[in-house]
């Protein structure tokens, strides 16, 4: 504030916050004169989030596993989150959540449980490990804070 500057960082991705940094580190660049080292900084973070992309995506199964696929039920619900439906179409697996569709990919996870992905580009990366409780297959969401559980539905 002395300065009389100010700056604001708007993203429109999830992976956005790591260029936090880099850009406070850019302002202060050409604010103060600083030593140039913010672009190399970015260029490595883009290369290190690349490899990790690339990684990830080396462990899917698209479309998805045929036969983890045919493990699932038709529809589950969850009080929370509502309903998903899956659906076939073609050789790919579709979850309907109502507001949103999505194909699917599989993923075998160290632990040995199964994840399903959504993959369709506007709404990719949403993880649902499968499982079951009290006898019924269920799909589980996971963020930092919660548990949401889809339990097949009928």
């Amino acid at each position: 504030p002395e300065q009389g500057v100010g700056a604001i960082l708007l993203t429109n991705a999830d992976n956005g916050g790591m260029l936090l940094r880099s850009f406070r580190r850019r302002f202060a660049e050409v604010v103060f004169d600083g030593k140039l080292e913010a672009a190399d900084d970015v260029a490595a973070q883009a290369k290190s989030y690349a490899a990790e992309v690339a990684k990830n995506r080396e462990r899917l199964v698209v479309p998805a596993d045929p036969a983890e696929a045919a493990k699932l039920a038709a529809r589950y619900t969850s009080k929370e989150l509502g309903e998903i439906v899956v659906k076939k179409v073609g050789a790919a697996t579709v979850f309907d959540f109502g507001e949103f569709t999505s194909p699917v990919a599989s993923r075998k996870n160290d632990d040995g449980t199964i994840t399903f992905l959504t993959i369709e580009p506007s709404v990719d990366g949403f993880e649902l490990v499968v499982g079951a409780r009290a006898g019924k297959r269920t799909l589980v969401v996971r963020d930092a804070q919660h548990e949401y559980v889809f339990i097949e539905a009928g």
